[in-house]
């Protein structure tokens, strides 16, 4: 008999095996049956040669700016019906002089070169919003770039000519990654490219690669400030407009610039939350009127942004299934699970360079996801508002990119909140339904109770979010004695009530605030702010407590000690506190002392010790 954990893994996977195996095969055989329908029959290509703005924006890119701007200036085409905007977007290097300097030789030889200079870095969509304000009325297209990125020589004759179509309103070619890149990066865009390639056969190519794309200059609309992949967001909109996006096989975008994994890995972050934003805010491709469009999208870029929330749901499904089902396919992918992840693990301990090509793609491709479901959560958080810079800044020290042992264990602490609580809540809903019928059934006032409590605290703020427990107490228990701890035998605690302390099923409304981020599985007990001065009085060093650190549902200082009844019970409490912030300056330390709290706090539900 099939469970539920097993059903929900076969549809899971299903769905990831449609998006990455699926859906190229489809597209691919649609794509050939469709290649008589996109050829440029309504203008002459030799005859058509509009006007092309070349924009892009430029941080701190000194190795790169000369080469580029010279790059640009050889491509095949007639100088009087191309122009250079570039945006120098706070640059702290030589960035700027080395661009004057390419600038001179350019103007000399009749290629107008625009510079727009700002001293404080407003970030990337500031800067493509600033020049497509300058260039696109005196052009017809517009043609963003990376500096880092080198174009073919024929690149804008090509672009002109899939441009003699007026039903085009997206081109581009084929990104070529330098031969000094990682294999996993290579296969991925390899793979990628393969993808566009059909999808550009049907006009409908969902995503193009920011290093070099066209689009029509009455498509481009001004970014919002919090957009994360500007040329995803700038192409799908012109795309929604009913035009359609292509792909060039022989226009080559030669990628310089080399990302070493761990910097990979940090672009995937950001990635991962642009995919997500992208889902949000371009619900407008879904319309089946647009064709090929919307099943495109759908099948290429919704799913590629839920994607790490599935893998991570099929994972769970599968230590679930294992652990409480003890099924041999269960065990059997557990095992390779684990073995798979091991040996990733084991060469990055060990610094072991040896090659395991399956092995680092799949690692690779499982990597990306999980960093990308990363993105997603501290998208959600509101994390990615700050300007935009190079995932590789030369002019910052290397060591300033290495993630300090205690931000670490947050980014890690941060996704087992959000995979734990989603588990406990699929595991705990039938308890927490009873409790609702038991409370309501036995005492008038509502079911859940809602407290302001004091957050996580840093140098510039102190958080307050509302707390939800199932009410245990009898409704306005602090009419006439104003707020006052809960004793052993306070006559204000109801049958079910005291039952519910006991076994803790009163914090379980808490995961809720777990997913809102307002606190963590293990932490600190958050207080309420009515006895904050009181405490801060009388034991020193109190509000330090939650420094840098989210409040709990349960923590070191709970199963040690239980509730608090008093001042004195605050004041023995507050050492177990600073041993767990402590014990977060180390990934091992900290794990080992999660884990001990977890088995504490099961042993308090299961053994009814709770107060």
């Amino acid at each position: 008999m099939m469970t539920i954990f097993s059903i929900v893994f076969l549809v899971l996977v299903f769905v990831a095996i449609y998006h990455h195996v699926g859906y190229p095969i489809m597209v691919n055989w649609a794509a050939k049956s469709h290649k008589s329908k996109h050829k440029n029959s309504k203008a002459d290509p030799k005859t058509y040669q509009p006007n092309i703005g070349i924009l892009m924006c430029a941080y701190n890119e000194q190795d790169h700016i000369a080469e580029k701007l010279h790059n640009l200036a050889s491509l095949l085409y007639d100088n009087d019906h191309y122009s250079i905007y570039v945006y120098f977007d706070g640059c702290t290097d030589a960035t700027v002089n080395r661009a004057y300097e390419a600038q001179r030789v350019l103007l000399s030889h009749g290629v107008q070169c625009f510079f727009h200079v700002r001293e404080e870095n407003k970030g990337k969509v500031h800067g493509l919003n600033t020049l497509m304000g300058l260039a696109k009325f005196q052009n017809d297209i517009l043609l963003f770039t990376d500096v880092s990125a080198l174009l073919s020589i024929d690149a804008l004759n090509k672009v002109a000519d899939k441009f003699s179509n007026p039903k085009v309103a997206i081109s581009t070619g084929v990104y070529t990654l330098d031969d000094r890149a990682p294999d996993a990066q290579k296969a991925y865009w390899k793979y990628q490219n393969q993808v566009k390639l059909s999808e550009s056969e049907l006009g409908a190519v969902i995503g193009v690669p920011g290093a070099m794309f066209a689009m029509r200059s009455t498509s481009a609309i001004e970014l919002d400030d919090n957009t994360i992949n500007d040329d995803f967001i700038l192409s799908m909109n012109a795309l929604a407009q009913g035009g359609k996006a292509v792909l060039d096989e022989d226009v080559v975008i030669y990628e310089r610039e080399c990302d070493l994994q761990q910097e990979d890995y940090k672009r995937r972050i950001r990635l991962g939350a642009g995919n997500w934003q992208q889902i949000k805010s371009l619900k407008q491709l879904l319309k089946p009127q647009l064709g090929w469009t919307s099943l495109n999208f759908f099948s290429h870029k919704v799913l590629r942004g839920v994607m790490p929330i599935i893998l991570a749901c099929i994972y769970l499904c599968i230590l679930f299934e294992a652990a409480f089902m003890k099924t041999t396919w269960a065990v059997f992918l557990a095992i390779g699970i684990l073995s798979l992840h091991g040996v990733e693990l084991l060469k990055s301990v060990f610094n072991i360079k040896m090659r395991v090509p399956v092995l680092d793609k799949t690692n690779y491709i499982l990597n990306s996801y999980f960093l990308s479901l990363y993105g997603i959560i501290r998208y959600e958080l509101g994390y990615f508002n700050a300007p935009w810079r190079r995932v590789r800044d030369n002019n910052v020290n290397r060591s300033s990119y290495e993630i300090s042992g205690k931000s670490l264990v947050k980014v890690i602490k941060r996704g087992c909140d959000v995979i734990g609580a989603l588990v406990a809540i699929a595991l705990v809903w039938p308890i927490c339904l009873f409790a609702a019928i038991a409370i309501k059934l036995t005492s008038k006032g509502p079911i859940i109770f809602s407290q302001l409590r004091v957050g996580e605290s840093s140098d510039d703020f102190v958080k307050l979010f509302n707390v939800y427990k199932f009410r245990s107490m009898v409704v306005d228990a602090e009419l006439k004695s104003g707020a006052v701890w809960a004793s052993k035998d306070d006559p204000r605690i109801t049958p079910i009530g005291r039952f519910m302390r006991k076994t803790r099923i009163d914090e379980l409304p808490q995961l809720i605030n777990v997913l809102k981020g307002d606190m963590s599985l293990i932490g600190p007990r958050p207080e309420r702010p009515v006895f904050y001065a009181k405490l801060e009085k009388n034991i020193p060093y109190f509000c330090q407590r939650t420094y840098g650190v989210k409040p709990g549902i349960s923590g070191l200082a709970q199963v040690m000690n239980g509730y608090d009844e008093s001042i004195e019970d605050a004041r023995s409490k507050i050492g177990w506190d600073y041993a767990y912030s402590l014990s977060m300056s180390t990934p091992l330390a900290w794990l080992k002392l999660e884990c001990s709290i977890i088995v504490k706090t099961l042993m308090v539900v299961f053994t009814g010790k709770g107060q």
